[in-house]
Parts: C-alpha cells; sequence; structure tokens
C-alpha cells in the first residue's frame, strides 16, 4: 500500500466518522445537545473530528 492510497484511505475514514457524529449530534434536542457537550471526552471527540457544535 502506498503511503497515498493510506492518506487518503485514512482521511475517508475521518470523514465518515465525522459525519455520523455530526448526525447524531444533530439529531438530538438543544438540551441534550448542551447536555452531551459539557462531557469532556465527548468535546474533545467532537473536536478531533471536527464537529460543528455550540457551547
Amino acid at each position: 500500500m502506498t503511503k497515498d492510497k493510506l492518506n487518503r484511505i485514512v482521511a475517508e475514514a475521518k470523514e465518515e466518522t465525522r459525519a455520523a457524529l455530526q448526525a447524531v449530534y444533530d439529531a438530538l434536542n438543544q438540551g441534550q445537545q448542551k447536555k452531551i457537550v459539557k462531557e469532556e471526552a465527548v468535546k474533545l471527540l467532537f473536536d478531533r473530528y471536527g464537529v460543528v457544535y455550540e457551547e
């Protein structure tokens, strides 16, 4: 496997994960969104994958 192919596969997996996390966050109501972002582990995960959220 070439480095370019590996980078492409990793980027695709990262985008798929970001999209899934964003869909879960968007499906929550406003109160649930605020509550889940207060969890430090979730916030770090959202930041790592570029999920758009409000604090």
